[in-house]
């Protein structure tokens, strides 16, 4: 099993191709800017995310990825309807499935997320999953409740 991960970096583009001998000791980083343009969930404002995607293995010692995200996004608080900071720290781990039916004979027996790994991955667009995820349904102020 082997899946490639793209990072464009102004006009340079790294491609990343990790096997499964591999997995452990491969990881890629870096810092998303935030803001309305970027996920019509969050408020006006900029916000900030450090991430760090790595190849690992699950509990089961299957090929996987952990994606990290730490940083900070404005949302508007439901109640108050005022700007505010909320705090992201998420580290989710994602099973490689080679295909479709591998994926959802995973997905049945596992509490990771699943990933079929038979294309190039998008850190930026995995990246954004992982923030959507995080993200509250009606965000409130913690001094509004």
């Amino acid at each position: 099993l082997a899946f490639a991960l793209v990072v464009a970096s102004g006009r340079r583009q790294f491609f990343l191709i990790l096997a499964t001998s591999v997995l452990t000791s491969a990881a890629i980083a870096g810092q998303l800017l935030v803001g309305r343009s970027l996920l019509d969930r969050l408020a006006e404002g900029p916000g900030s995310i450090k991430w760090r995607i790595e190849g690992t293995v699950d509990s089961a010692g299957r090929p996987a990825l952990a994606i990290a995200i730490e940083g900070s996004v404005p949302l508007e608080c439901q109640r108050s309807l005022e700007t505010f900071e909320y705090p992201v720290a998420q580290r989710t781990i994602a099973v490689l499935a080679k295909n479709e039916a591998e994926a959802d004979a995973l997905d049945a027996g596992s509490d990771d997320e699943v990933l079929v790994a038979d294309h190039i991955f998008d850190p930026v667009a995995l990246v954004e999953d992982e923030l959507l995820l995080t993200l509250p349904y009606a965000p409130m102020r913690p001094d509004s409740a």
